[in-house]
Parts: structure tokens; sequence; C-alpha cells
């Protein structure tokens, strides 16, 4: 094969990704590992480059890390530490929890950070959950940005760095640029969160906490021929009788009048902790008679934008048989649901109580499909003591590998070691969390660059901007770059929009002879900056349904984070390059 036709067969390759990733619902690891196995087939890449993208050092810095906060998320600090932080004002606690957060976020992967957060910010009374869960993801994503390890697309455009030939950042590498850029969208979100943010615990007070669940009547049951009102199912404390099902015709509104008969499935909307109340009538019973393992193993997740069950009923889904569980109730914002469980189409963000089998935290069908932020795995707090070493090894070894004594890899090598051989990590935390879907992305993903770089498609691209974009200062192909790599975050998420955009900023770079790294950092902040959509970053997805938000919320909410961002961003990158 001719470099030219394989440099073309490169480019429809990128250009499948981009359109298969913006216009059908395929997951992303999907569309990756067959654009590497295309490459393969095709001989545009040999096989050695292939398995070379997935033993790329940022990559598995970034999988141990994911190892190391498994245990971090069981930790008691961050739960207390909120009762401190959200105790006055509405900005003082902003604050607080913008500056707690974005700091621990800058060495803790911000997604650990976020799920220990999410259920005691839920649960606290002083201030309205709608008014701190959003601050709290964006400033995870700004405290990410400060240092290399503190978010995965800092690591993963690190990983195309070293595959280009060029020498690895070092940890502070980011803080020039982040540490101006988090402080300036903290004081931001202090300003305008308490007027832009909803208060909606105060203004509808069961839509924190509505959720859709069924129950069916059995065929003994004394409830079958008399009316709901007899039954005394209006009257039944923060939960509300929305629709019955009769031989798959939905009934709503339900009268109080209405006869109910065997097999009725009866569907309320309310608060979940209060459908113990349904435990007192008899003969009224779940579909999935899961009642017992529910009040011993309830545990809150969401739906993940890249879960294969996203757009499938729950019907269909089969979650016994999937990942040891079974619905109990569904929430999805402040969307009113209807047409009972069974049948409801799932959504990326969907908030689902799920009652949990043993088997259930150890499916890898579940760690991938669902991002789990309370029960099984939150429960499970280490003592003090342990707690205390956790955070003293990880901090010994953070240091060690900042200054450059010990090479982080090898430091984080020898502390999930020790993290396995104490029990304080197991081999089945290891298979349950293991996130193949990211390794394959990215692995996938520098193999892709490889290709363009090899065929010469990226010097192509380059020698394209360079004859249309030469009127173009550095600045604006900088922004640009910027621009482009930002509106990919929010199309295809951040990691897929590093991926594809780092070839073609170095290809820009390289035409205008400057230095590489403001193009590089341009990439890398520009896949961070996920404020316009809840699925652009998965902590924003994180909070979307327990803070009962809207997109309308992300979008008011999120513009003039971003635009602060922007701009602090760009002025201090070619402040810091000299541009």
């Amino acid at each position: 094969m001719t470099s030219e036709l394989a440099a073309a067969w490169v480019a429809i390759n990128l250009i499948g990704i981009l359109g298969l990733l913006v216009f059908t619902r395929l997951k992303p690891w999907v569309v990756f590992i067959s654009s590497s196995a295309l490459l393969y087939l095709t001989g545009i890449l040999p096989l050695e480059k292939v398995a070379a993208g997935y033993t790329n050092p940022s990559l598995l810095v970034l999988i141990l890390l994911y190892f190391v906060s498994i245990p971090l998320e069981r930790t008691t600090l961050v739960r207390r530490t909120v009762s401190a932080i959200v105790n006055s004002g509405r900005r003082r606690s902003i604050l607080r929890l913008g500056m707690f957060s974005a700091c621990i976020s800058s060495i803790i992967n911000n997604t650990a950070v976020v799920a220990a957060m999410l259920a005691p910010l839920k649960k606290q009374q002083y201030i309205a959950p709608s008014k701190l869960l959003l601050p709290l993801s964006y400033a995870s994503i700004v405290g990410g940005t400060v240092t290399l390890i503190g978010t995965s697309t800092n690591l993963i455009v690190n990983g195309f760095v070293q595959q280009a030939g060029y020498p690895s950042l070092n940890f502070f590498e980011f803080s020039a640029i982040g540490i101006p850029v988090m402080l300036g969208c903290l004081i931001t979100m202090v300003l305008i969160a308490p007027r832009l943010l909803p208060d909606r615990e105060t203004q509808v007070s069961s839509a924190t906490q509505e959720y859709f669940l069924e129950r069916q009547i059995l065929n003994d049951s004394p409830l079958i021929g008399r009316s709901v009102q007899e039954n005394g199912l209006r009257q039944l404390e923060k939960i509300f009788l929305v629709e019955i099902i009769r031989s798959h015709h939905t009934m709503a509104p339900v009268s109080p009048q209405m006869t109910l008969e065997e097999g009725d499935i009866l569907v309320f909307s309310g608060d979940v902790s209060a459908f113990e109340l349904l435990d007192d009538f008899q003969g009224l019973a779940s579909p999935e008679h899961f009642d017992q393992t529910v009040r011993e193993n309830l545990v809150e997740v969401i739906v993940s934008p890249t879960s294969g069950v996203v757009g499938r009923t729950i019907k269909a889904v089969d979650f016994r048989s999937k990942c040891d569980a079974a619905v109990v109730a569904v929430r999805r914002g402040s969307e009113r649901l209807q047409g009972g469980l069974g049948n409801l189409a799932l959504k990326a963000g969907d908030s689902l109580i799920l009652a949990a089998g043993h088997d259930f935290s150890r499916r890898n069908e579940a760690a991938a499909d669902f991002i789990v932020v309370g029960g099984i795995e939150t429960n499970r707090s280490l003592s003090s003591t342990r707690e205390k070493a956790v955070f003293a090894g990880f901090g010994v070894i953070v240091a060690l590998g900042a200054t450059g004594f010990v090479p982080l890899l090898k430091g984080l090598v020898v502390l999930t070691g020790i993290l396995l051989v104490t029990r304080i990590l197991t081999v089945d935390d290891l298979r349950a969390r293991f996130p193949y879907q990211l390794l394959i992305v990215i692995g996938s993903a520098l193999g892709l660059s490889q290709a363009m770089f090899d065929t010469g498609l990226s010097q192509w691209i380059g020698d394209f901007a360079s004859t249309y974009l030469s009127g173009l200062p550095l600045l604006g192909a900088l922004i640009g770059v910027f621009a482009l790599t930002w509106l990919l975050t929010e199309l295809v998420t951040n990691n897929a929009a590093a991926a594809i955009m780092f070839p073609l900023a170095m290809s820009i770079s390289a035409q205008w002879g400057g230095d590489y790294l403001p193009f590089v950092m341009a990439v890398a902040f520009g896949a961070s900056a996920s404020f316009m959509s809840p699925y652009g970053y998965q902590t924003n997805l994180m909070v979307y349904s327990a803070g009962n938000y809207r997109i309308t919320d992300y979008w008011r909410f999120g513009l003039p984070v971003l635009v602060v961002y922007s701009i602090t961003a760009l002025t201090m990158i070619t402040w810091v390059y000299g541009l």
C-alpha cells in the first residue's frame, strides 16, 4: 500500500470514528477497538505498534490511579469534612466546598472525590443540594487540571507527548495555567451560584427525592374489590399513587373511587425512603419480589453515557442476570416518569435504586454500565488506622513522584501491591473496577495517533493548515485548537476529544514553527472544559439527577464558568510560553 493510500485510509478511519461517536450510540471503546483492528488488518499499523499503545507509561499510571482510588473512596475524611464546610452562608459554603474539592481533585481522581461527597451533600440540611452539587462537579474538574494526575485527560495527553518522542510532562507542568484557571472559576461560581442555580428543595419539596417505583396486587390480597380510597392508598406520607397498569393498559390519573383488581400494578412516585410504608398493605408486593433484599442491600447508581443499557427498557435489560440486581426505583432529574418501570427506556444520567445481590460489586458489567454513588461500595468504610495509612502511603508516593525521586509508575505499583497484601484492596475490587473501556479507548487512540504520524497524514494536515490558515496569527490557531477540542468534549466526552485532537494540534503547531507545548496545553485544557452539558464529563453526569437539575441549568450556570475558564486558560498559555 502506498503512503498516500495509507494516509487516506487513516483519514477515513478518523472521520469514521468521529461520525460514529457523534451520531450513533455505539460505545466509544467499541468504536476505537474497531479502528485499531482495521489499522492492523490493512497493514497500516504492525502488531507491535498496536500493542505499544496499551503499555504506554501514562496509561499504566492512570489505571493504577483508578485502583488506588478505590480505598480512598472508602475513607471517611471527605464525608466528615462536608459537615464542617456546609454550615454557614451559601457563598461561604460554596467557596469552602469548591476549594476543598478542587484541591483534593488535584491529586485524587476527581470522579472519586465527587462520589465520596455526593451522598453527604444530599443529606445535609443547611443548603439545598441543587445549590452545591454542580459547583462540586465544576470545582473537581478545574482542580483536576492543576497537576499531571488530577484528571485522566492530562495523563492521556502526556501519553501522546511521550509517544510523539518528546520528554514526559512533569508533575506540575499544568500548574502555572491550572491554578489561575481554578481560582478564576471558583470566584465566578461563588458569585453566580446563589443566583443562577435552582433552589428546588424548597420550591418542590418532594422533587429532590421523587423516584418512580411500583407494586403489584397478588391474587389473595384483601385490597381486591375495594377502591383506592377505601384501601388507604391516597393518604400515604411522602409517596403518591400516580397510575395503575391493568392488562398492559395505563390508567392515570388515578381516581380515589377506582376499584383495584388482581394483578394490578400500582405505580408510585415520591421519596424512596417511604416505600417501606407499602409493606403494611397485605398482598401488595414488588413484581420482582425483592423487598427483603432491598432492606438489607440498597444501592444507588447512575447510568453511564457509554452504558449498553441506554435506550433499552428495564425489562429488556434483565438486571438479575446482568449484574445480580433488581430495579427498585428510577429517577430522571425533575422529569415526571410514567408507563411503569418495566417499559421505561433508560437514558444516560438516570438515577436507579437497585436491590443488589452479593455479586453486584464483582460484576464487570455493573462497573462498566453504572456509576455507584451510594450503598455497597461507599458503605465499606475503612478503620481509622487503615484510613490514615492509605492517605499517608498515597501522599508519600505522590510526593516522591512529584519531586522526581521515584517515578510515579513505580511508586503506584508498590503502593498497589501493599494495598493488596494488607487486604485493604482485594482482587475482587480490581476485577470489578478495572477500567477496561478506558484502557481500550486510550490504547487504541495512541495507535491511531501513531498511524497518523507514520503515514504522513499529520504532515498533510499541517501543510493544509499552513496553506489555508497562514493568515491567522499563532494565537488564532491556538484558540481554534482549544475551541474545537472543547466542542468535541461536549459531543463525545473528554477522553475521546483529547485522543482525536492531539495529532491534529501537533500537526498545526509544526507549521507555525513554535513550541509544541502551547498546543498540548490547548488540547488538555480544552478537553477538560466541560460545563455546558451533563454528558461531556463523568462528574457532571453524577450530579445530574442527584441535584434535580435540568439541561438548562448547565447552560445557564456553565456558560459564565466556561467563558472565565477559556479566557484564563488561553491568557495563561500565551503568557507562560511567551506567545
